[in-house]
């Protein structure tokens, strides 16, 4: 069991070593004598390949909790994301969530939070929390997750700036411990009117030392995001700001300008990267129907701080991300079908069969994206979806054939129905053959 248990954290140190190498600051060289040299070029040269040039074949693990309302929205970007492998657990409720109880809340902690910090750090590379409510994590939790950016390297994201627009639970978040390993001051926010309603417009940092995760984005972005519950952040020192929120609601503050307060923050907390964002994500400028590159912006967040590498040509990444929830939609709309196709006694196993044939080739499609060989990837995709639209229409002539003898039927019944009622009125109100004359009588001559 030692051995075991050795082995695997040998990966894991390993796994953390690429992840975050790319992230530490240059290094000073000194003199060596020529065998260690040797040794060390040699050691170089296996690990001298960008991160994302093909080493990290692995999916980007994330943990994800937040607003039970937010979480089925976040769990279907995050499942949509090829890159990513997402637990889900939702630890807020709100009026909306009328069949979420607290202790429904517990449970699902209970079963699915990481149980130690090794569990936390082995499991996951990257916490997302939105709106998550305290009171459903313990002290000793928080400690974890804070300590697991600090020294093994993972990133974090945090959005509505403290939390929440409810000082009882903005409180609670930066009472907490994990709210020192983000960037944002979230002790100075809650001791100003943090919250106000208003427009708001988000202005790009376009400062070239920064990294390009928000900047790549600069001519597919929209940075106009109109009537927003604005949320002051409030940096803190040694932190980032990549985009800024512009709006006449905080006038008394000035980052750097008067009504400029940052939108985007990030920041290394020791081995890790984490970023803190002024807005819902899902909502504002994260919301797809207002800016469909919101999304790829937060994946960008994600991969940057994973040490895994940008994307050069976001349009076809995203493009790419597209295909893939075509896959997913035409599947699920086949399987839907063949279930009920199935009742009647059609012969689904061939189509059956295809259609698992086609998810070895979106593995590897999949894998392909992961590695970052985005242009193989989207061969790869291409082709399945030119396949699997053969296979829908397939689909769709089976279910024709399967229910051939229905439609007969339900054609005999409306057309019997259609001939028996134009004979009866035909009979009785045309030619009128049941109708007789009604004779007179005396007493009507009377």
């Amino acid at each position: 069991m030692a051995d075991a248990t050795c082995s695997i954290d040998h990966r894991c140190s390993i796994r953390k070593l690429f992840m975050i190498r790319d992230r530490q600051g240059p290094c000073e060289l000194v003199p060596v004598k020529s065998d260690v040299l040797a040794v060390l070029l040699l050691i170089a040269g296996s690990l001298a390949l960008p991160v994302g040039a093909g080493e990290r074949d692995d999916p980007l693990e994330v943990l994800c909790t937040g607003h039970a309302s937010g979480m089925p929205l976040m769990g279907a970007l995050l499942k949509r994301e090829p890159m990513t492998d997402a637990v889900v657990i939702p630890t807020r409720i709100g009026s909306a969530n009328i069949d979420m109880t607290s202790d429904m809340v517990r449970r699902y902690m209970r079963l699915y939070f990481p149980r130690t910090y090794q569990d936390l750090t082995t499991k996951y590379e990257f916490m997302l929390l939105e709106q998550i409510d305290c009171f459903y994590f313990t002290p000793t939790q928080f400690e974890w997750m804070r300590r697991s950016i600090e020294e093994a390297g993972l990133g974090g994201l945090q959005d509505r700036s403290v939390m929440s627009m409810h000082l009882h639970l903005s409180s609670s978040w930066a009472q907490s411990v994990l709210s020192d390993a983000f960037p944002n001051d979230a002790d100075a926010v809650i001791s100003t009117n943090y919250h106000r309603n208003g427009n708001m417009q988000v202005v790009l940092n376009e400062d070239p030392t920064l990294p390009d995760v928000v900047k790549a984005y600069k001519h597919v972005l929209v940075f106009d995001v109109g009537w927003w519950g604005n949320n002051l952040m409030i940096p803190k020192d040694g932190s980032e700001t990549y985009t800024w929120s512009k709006t006449d609601v905080f006038p008394e503050f000035s980052y750097p300008k008067p009504g400029f307060f940052p939108h985007i923050l990030g920041w290394r907390y020791g081995k890790g990267y984490t970023w803190s964002v002024q807005d819902i994500l899902g909502a504002s400028f994260w919301n797809e129907g207002v800016n469909p590159y919101g999304t790829d912006v937060m994946i960008a967040m994600m991969m940057y701080s994973t040490g895994r590498r940008l994307p050069d040509d976001v349009v076809m990444v995203h493009e790419l991300r597209s295909a893939f929830s075509r896959y997913a939609e035409m599947k699920a709309f086949i399987f839907s079908l063949m279930e009920f196709v199935d009742k009647f006694g059609a012969n689904m196993a061939p189509l059956e069969s295809k259609v698992f044939g086609m998810d070895e080739r979106w593995r590897d499609a999949r894998s392909q994206y992961i590695a970052q060989d985005y242009a193989g990837s989207w061969e790869a995709m291409n082709g399945l979806l030119a396949d699997i639209s053969s296979l829908r229409d397939e689909a769709l002539r089976l279910k024709d054939k399967a229910l051939l003898w229905i439609y007969a039927i339900e054609w005999l019944c409306v057309s019997g129905t259609f001939l028996v009622a134009g004979f009866g009125v035909w009979t009785l109100m045309v030619k009128r053959r049941l109708y007789r004359e009604i004779g007179s009588t005396k007493l009507a001559h009377a």
